[in-house]
């Protein structure tokens, strides 16, 4: 009785030697993933999607899929069975695997690998190239804050706009003192002409009066000479 025990159990144990043999052989034929997108940037509170898919084959009955972060396994779907952990999701309809990730925060970047298991009719595997997440802090102003801007923006419209009003002004000014001086000096230059011509106008008047005079005395005193002349 012992012997047929040991029997039967060696005759198990060379069974499923055989069956392991196989599945191992089975699972190093490869299937085509394809994954997308490749890269997703994105910020904090966002949700995000990824999905991987391989080739649907006639006899693919049931797949399985793994998704991984920077090579970690995270989390495990099947056809039949959805995943939910924490804020992330995952679905697989038909061939494709859909994984959702929401409410992100910045510790959800990295790189996510799906790798995809078709156990029903024959176990093969294939991984996908990947998909980099990358989320960017979102930064939340508060409504005093904002308010505390606008007020800002708003001074600061209000000085520039003094400013430049007060420059115009300025600039008339110097433009009314400019033209009052050129005007001014227009008007000394017309004086200082008309001055010119009056003394001179007067000067020749009085050089042309004494050189009358002069004439006149000479005559006279020629007309003198000559009535003396003549008497003697």
């Amino acid at each position: 009785m012992n012997l047929n025990r040991i029997y039967l159990l060696l005759i198990k144990s060379l069974h499923y030697i055989q069956v392991l043999t196989q599945v191992n052989a089975a699972v190093t034929e490869g299937i085509k993933v394809i994954q997308t997108p490749p890269e997703i940037e994105a910020f904090e509170g966002d949700t995000i999607n990824m999905q991987c898919s391989c080739e649907k084959g006639k006899m693919i009955e049931s797949i399985r899929a793994v998704w991984k972060k920077d090579s970690k396994e995270f989390l495990h779907v099947t056809t039949l069975t959805p995943a939910n952990i924490n804020r992330s999701s995952s679905s697989i309809n038909e061939t494709t695997a859909k994984l959702t990730i929401e409410n992100i925060i910045q510790h959800d970047s990295g790189m996510y690998v799906c790798e995809v298991i078709v156990e029903i009719p024959v176990i093969q595997r294939g991984s996908g190239n990947g998909t980099k997440l990358t989320v960017q802090a979102n930064v939340n102003y508060s409504p005093s804050l904002c308010a505390v801007v606008l007020l800002l923006i708003l001074v600061s419209a209000i000085i520039y706009y003094k400013q430049r009003q007060k420059r115009k002004t300025n600039a008339r000014a110097s433009g009314r003192v400019v033209t009052e001086v050129i005007n001014e000096e227009n008007q000394e230059n017309e004086e200082n002409e008309e001055n010119t011509h009056s003394r001179g106008s007067s000067y020749w008047m009085s050089s042309s009066l004494y050189e009358s005079f002069d004439y006149f005395t000479i005559k006279q005193e020629e007309k003198e000479e000559a009535c003396n002349i003549s008497e003697s």
